[in-house]
């Protein structure tokens, strides 16, 4: 490591696409094409992380040599990460940068927080590796369809109203109170918990009673008029997904959302979600701790999941940038969002934190003293703490991300 000094400069990035099952395949899946790579046959293109994370740690090109991002920032953390940042984080990455390409949904789940991240990777470190917390902030690249957050009270009273077999399974008893006018807002968060729980618990207890009440739900459907957006994502994945999973039913409870491209989500601890489809840019702090409740094959935990979960009813805010930024960050993470037309005109920027930057569109120059670097479309950089300012200026016209430390 000592022949490999970390110097006040642009160091490109070399990164690890994840398979994921639902990620986008064939010619036209988002990943290959921002990379300028082939697409392999049948082989998903999911997520592109960047940054220091142990699963998949970003290679750092130095020189003639390519290392590990995690071992480069491990043997000078003060240089890599700033040092505010280093000192913050006791020498680790605080981030994780991806591209995320949805073709199908993601399961519905959920973030714990810092406490409850540590509580659980100490019980049962197989499934919640990180003894961290996993804050998100998503920016959509295009058209993007999510499930975020619960409905509205009104809108999860209509559902027991309107579906007589979700009232049957969840039960007469703990429906009835909910549908009581106008409770105050503390009461609809016990009622809405209430509701909700009995509806997770009775999947794990009753898997065939679960499985005989979505068939009734799909009955019920397939007779009424015109179907709504939940409706219809319903009788997809019902013939793709078995009966007896549970995310079937809790997608009627959860808010559909539709960004374009630019507007963003962040996505606080506890708070439901799963991606439908569509391609973003998502940065989260370093984790990757997954609280997962249906519509996936893998581990689920409904117990924790309904423990950790903050039943706030209402839509989720939609963010637009301001400046650069979203106005939302933590102290692992900010992210911005850069649309230039080709300029003559160099931009000049703040260092002395880390940065990852990435161009999704375009092509910049970035320069410092002594140096400078073509970045294209796809390529993603490195700027370390180390470089107290550099200049950036767009050739043609670019869309660039970047994240840094919060701090």
């Amino acid at each position: 490591m000592a022949s490999l000094p970390v110097e006040p400069r642009w160091y490109r990035l070399d990164n690890t696409v994840q398979p994921y099952a639902w990620g986008c395949r064939g010619a036209q899946a988002f990943i290959p094409r921002l990379l300028g790579c082939a697409a392999v046959a049948d082989q998903p293109f999911a997520e592109l992380w960047m940054g220091a994370h142990p699963s998949a740690p970003s290679r750092v090109v130095v020189g003639e040599h390519t290392l590990s991002l995690r071992d480069w920032v491990a043997a000078d953390p003060g240089a890599v990460l700033g040092q505010p940042v280093a000192a913050a984080f006791d020498g680790a990455f605080p981030f994780l940068f991806k591209v995320l390409s949805a073709a199908d949904v993601l399961s519905i789940q959920a973030h714990p927080n810092r406490e409850q991240a540590r509580q659980l990777h100490a019980r049962d470190p197989d499934h919640y590796p990180d003894a961290n917390h996993k804050p998100e902030l998503a920016v959509a690249l295009g058209d993007f369809r999510a499930m975020v957050g619960f409905r509205s009270f009104s809108e999860i009273q209509s559902l027991f109203r309107q579906y007589p077999p979700l009232t049957a399974f969840v039960g007469e008893e703990t429906v009835a109170p909910l549908l009581t006018p106008s409770p105050a807002r503390a009461r609809q968060r016990d009622l809405l918990r209430a509701s909700f729980t009995a509806l997770i618990r009775g999947a794990a207890e009753r898997p065939a009673s679960l499985a005989r009440a979505v068939a009734a739900l799909a009955r019920h459907i397939a007779s009424s008029g015109p179907r709504d957006a939940a409706e219809a994502l319903f009788l997809d994945l019902r013939a793709r997904y078995e009966d007896t999973d549970v995310g079937l039913l809790i997608l009627f409870f959860l808010n559909q959302v539709h960004l374009q491209a630019g507007e963003g989500l962040f996505l606080p601890a506890g708070v439901p979600h799963a991606y439908i489809s569509g391609n973003i840019v998502e940065c989260m702090a370093n984790s990757d701790n997954v609280v997962r409740a249906g519509l996936t094959p893998k581990f689920k935990d409904a117990e924790t999941l309904v423990e950790i979960l903050r039943y706030e009813p209402g839509p989720p805010p939609i963010l637009s940038p301001v400046g650069a930024g979203y106005g939302e960050s933590t102290r692992e993470f900010r992210v911005n969002r850069w649309v230039w037309e080709a300029s003559a005109e160099a931009v000049p920027m703040d260092g002395g934190r880390v940065q990852i930057l990435l161009v999704i569109q375009g092509r910049v120059v970035g320069r410092w003293p002594g140096g400078e670097m073509v970045v294209s479309r796809g390529q993603a950089v490195l700027v370390p703490g180390c470089l107290a300012r550099f200049d950036v200026q767009a050739v043609e016209h670019t869309i660039l991300f970047g994240a840094t430390a919060g701090v």
